[in-house]
């Protein structure tokens, strides 16, 4: 009786197959979370922008409002002015507000 050969694959083989499998699985993690990272300073961004939008919006309706006012509005625990410069009667105004433990600044001619 004469025996086949059969050809199978090598250890070598098996170990950089893998390997390359590996190094994908890796590298496809790291680009889930890089995605997942940059997904969490989009929210952080809009949110800080959106923050920004309605302050602006709200000193241009009203340019003498209260502070107070805006605080009880938007929920907003330290907000302050700074008069920045003044030009005949326009004065540019530096306001900074605190807003879930973050500072922010706008800045606004009044």
């Amino acid at each position: 009786m004469i025996h086949k050969l059969q050809k199978g694959f090598s250890l070598l083989e098996v170990v950089i197959s893998l390997l390359i499998i590996s190094i994908t699985f890796v590298a496809y993690s790291q680009l889930i979370e890089q995605n997942l990272k940059s997904q969490e300073l989009k929210k952080s961004f809009i949110k800080d922008s959106d923050n920004r939008i309605n302050i602006l919006t709200i000193y241009t309706i009203e340019p003498q409002i209260d502070n107070t006012e805006i605080a009880e509005v938007f929920d907003i625990r330290d907000i302050s002015e700074t008069t920045i410069t003044k030009y005949q009667k326009f004065d540019e105004i530096r306001i900074e507000f605190s807003l879930d433990n973050q500072t922010t600044y706008i800045t606004v001619l009044k």
